[in-house]
């Protein structure tokens, strides 16, 4: 998508109704054009205004862009443009009018000003209706705008939409079937090798190949791209790709490493270290992750020449899919994984501008919310946590009484009065998931379910594949989209309880636990935190019904699916796929523990039941399996059914094991 050659496109019109005298001052204005004498042009065509052709469009638009490229000043070549729109009795929006083959070249010249403000659909709309004109166009102009639109559909992720142009590209021009033919002038141009094209294409097709995460049509593409081109920096980055969807991400970081070196000073070592930061972050090193991370921010500060002289607002379809937004997004997310939650908030919610309709940007918004709130639920095994069980005593000798604490979740993070501020609070967590779910939803309503093999073996679209745009990351299937719904649905239940919204709580929590194919965390955390808000609500005996330990028979965070979409449709082999489990780790770590969980919230409601026999049972049974240092709440409740039952021996004696700081000198 290179500027100055569209420029030169457009620069390459004649004049209508003019003098031979007139025709050769407007070819020699194109040749000092293409040759980059941007003053001679500009004189030469301002002698064709004051000649007579002051309003004619095409002089209009070629002085239009020859300023342009002199000044760099895009908002008076957007106004020069629409001035020339209006001379040729052409609607921008709609394109009515449009009939000349130079007016094409001036909608063009459009399409690129929107790329360039970062409006890629209003480009894509222009695009879409010049394809229609096609036909009278030269070879060279229509493989501009054929692989301009195909970009933007990859930029776009509309990978399907761009494997069906690629295979408009190879059956009429790649193959020979439309021939050059000379403009008006009678000038032919030059066009690009043949191959050129071809290595592009088949550059374009495997990326889109890589979006779709077909990898079997991928490597065959990228076997036949090897074959006829060297490997170049894009193909050796393609193939790092490649692996990296693959899982192999050893291999990946080895090929990286042996790329060849950038030969002019371009965004190329900051791609370098933000790619080997994804792959170190895949192999669960988020803290060397973060390290590159800062490496390829000094390396994009450090670039010469770095200008942005784009100076429009944002709108609701501007993607800025500049790098650093792209390294604040993965540095966020890797800082996450570090624990640290308040850097990685502070990335996050810098990157929020540019990737609003992102699911998975506002979940991770909210996880450093959750994690601030509470770091891991390993916590509560923490000596801080069990010391607050007792809190100290009063009175001396035989009058000496113990004060026992009155919970452990009595510590919330800082609320806001105002939520929707960007703060690291649980209310503004709330905020954010209410967005996830907000965009999950829309996303659902329109979309059918996902086919099982939308790519067919040659390559060709056997259906059409229903993509969900998740900007800077891959596209999400259908099933993707799927899990990360579970997963916003199960943090929002988790928030409402924590905010004591216990009807919200319990709405969130059911609508988890209906939707099919729930992964075995999911269903666990589902019925965990249905069974904690129908308590809170008094439905004790449906809570009850949710906290049977015996229906715990898997806690996994892989989906259902998992396993068969990496292996069988995606032709891995066993040791190459993607590791099933968590890239951060959470408690319970295994079955057993999961088990012993329920059970001890099982015995808190028949506690709260007045059954204390089964309180008592089922709490045993759960602290011989989790196991020593007990969970602070274990020791409440332990303490709570022994006073109950009036054994206060028994009650000293816990103290004195557990807590013998605060033990009187005699019982």
């Amino acid at each position: 998508m290179s500027q100055g050659d569209t420029k030169q496109s457009s620069a390459a019109t004649s004049l209508s109704a003019a003098t031979e005298q007139e025709q050769e001052q407007a070819k020699k204005a194109l040749h000092e054009f293409e040759r980059g004498n941007l003053e001679h042009c500009m004189g030469i065509l301002n002698k064709l205004c004051s000649g007579g052709h002051a309003h004619d469009p095409k002089v209009m638009h070629n002085k239009a862009v020859t300023e342009y490229l002199k000044s760099k000043k895009m908002d008076e070549f957007t106004k020069s443009l629409n001035h020339v729109f209006s001379k040729s009795h052409v609607h921008m929006e709609s394109l009515a009018g449009l009939e000349d083959v130079d007016q094409c070249v001036m909608c063009y010249n459009l399409a690129l000003i929107h790329v360039r403000t970062r409006q890629p659909f209003r480009a894509l709309a222009l695009l879409d209706k010049l394809i229609q004109f096609l036909e009278p166009l030269e070879e060279n102009f229509t493989r501009k705008i054929l692989f301009l639109t195909i970009e933007l559909f990859l930029c776009t992720q509309q990978p399907e939409r761009a494997l069906g142009l690629l295979t408009l590209v190879d059956k009429s021009l790649l193959n020979g079937a439309k021939q050059q033919s000379p403009d008006k002038d009678g000038v032919k141009e030059n066009p690009a090798p043949c191959e050129t094209w071809r290595v592009r294409a088949s550059v374009y097709r495997a990326l889109s190949y890589l979006m779709l995460k077909s990898l079997k049509s991928c490597r065959r593409e990228l076997k036949s791209l090897v074959n006829v081109s060297t490997m170049s920096l894009p193909v050796t980055y393609l193939k790092a790709h490649f692996e990296h969807m693959r899982g192999n991400y050893r291999k990946a970081v080895k090929i990286l490493s042996s790329a060849p070196n950038p030969t002019s000073s371009d965004s190329y070592p900051s791609i370098y270290y933000n790619n080997m930061a994804v792959l170190h972050f895949h192999m669960k090193k988020p803290h060397l992750a973060a390290f590159y991370l800062r490496k390829a921010s000094q390396e994009n500060a450090s670039r010469t020449g770095y200008t942005d002289d784009i100076a429009s607002e944002f709108t609701s379809d501007h993607y800025d899919t500049s790098l650093p937004n792209i390294m604040l997004y993965n540095m966020g997310v890797s800082l996450l994984h570090c624990a640290k939650p308040k850097p990685a908030f502070e990335c996050l919610i810098q990157s929020v501008h540019a990737f609003p309709s992102n699911p998975r940007l506002w979940l991770r918004l909210a996880e450093c919310c959750i994690m601030l709130h509470k770091k891991s639920n390993d916590n509560d095994r923490d000596l801080s946590k069990r010391l607050s069980v007792i809190q100290g005593s009063v009175g001396s000798g035989v009058h000496r009484k113990i004060l026992l604490g009155s919970s452990v979740s009595s510590s919330r993070c800082a609320s806001s009065d105002r939520p929707s501020l960007p703060s690291p609070s649980l209310e503004f967590a709330s905020l954010a998931l209410s967005n996830a779910l907000t965009l999950l939803t829309e996303f659902t309503k329109d979309k059918a379910a996902p086919s099982e093999a939308d790519v067919g073996e040659s390559g060709e679209m056997k259906t059409e594949v229903k993509l969900m745009p998740a900007m800077p990351s891959a596209p999400m299937r259908c099933s993707e989209v799927h899990n990360l719904h579970c997963s916003v649905l199960a943090s929002s239940a988790y928030v409402a309880l924590c905010l004591n919204n216990c009807v919200m709580a319990l709405e969130y929590s059911s609508a988890l636990l209906k939707r099919p194919r729930l992964s075995g965390a999911h269903r666990y955390l589902g019925h965990m935190y249905k069974a904690e808000a129908l308590v809170a609500l008094d439905h004790i005996a449906d809570a009850v019904q949710h906290l049977n330990p015996e229906a715990v028979s898997e806690i996994s965070c892989a989906f259902p699916e998992h396993s068969q979409e990496q292996g069988d449709k995606n032709g891995d082999e066993p040791g190459e796929s993607r590791a099933a489990c968590a890239l951060y780790p959470w408690y319970p770590a295994d079955l057993s523990t999961a088990k012993a969980l329920m059970q001890y919230n099982l015995a808190s409601a028949h506690a709260i039941r007045d059954e204390q026999d089964k309180a008592l049972q089922n709490l045993s049974m759960s602290m011989q399996t989790v196991g020593l240092p007990l969970p602070a709440q274990m020791y409440y409740l332990k303490l709570y059914l022994e006073l109950m039952d009036g054994r206060k021996k028994t009650v000293h004696n816990i103290i004195k094991e557990h807590f013998g700081h605060v033990t009187p000198s005699r019982p």
